[in-house]
């Protein structure tokens, strides 16, 4: 599978975020895999889910900050397979998954 969401290429962040919120999980990855968080700042997790409507994959990565207020942050990247998103979990904590990461993403 080859397929890019269209939601990488939408510019309407509410647009964006409408349509990455009808993802469906195919596989939950947890928030530790190999010694490393799958998540940035204090708790989050790793999710594959597929768009219904591109039929694209897309690795999401929830974090949440605890700060004065609990602050939310999802990233998207596009994969191309569930070996990728497994070879990503693998091999990048959540910070580190940002810089090495080539492929479409979209960091918030």
């Amino acid at each position: 599978m080859s397929n890019i969401c269209k939601a990488f290429e939408m510019t309407d962040t509410k647009e964006q975020r409408e349509h990455f919120s009808k993802l469906e999980v195919v596989e939950r990855f947890g928030d530790e895999c190999n010694g490393k968080d799958l998540y940035k700042h204090h708790e989050g997790c790793r999710i594959l889910k597929r768009c219904p409507e591109c039929d694209a994959l897309v690795l999401c990565q929830y974090s949440v900050l605890h700060f004065y207020e609990d602050e939310n942050y999802t990233d998207y990247f596009s994969v191309a397979s569930r070996e990728e998103a497994v070879e990503l979990n693998e091999k990048y904590d959540g910070y580190e998954i940002e810089k090495e990461f080539k492929g479409k993403k979209i960091l918030r």
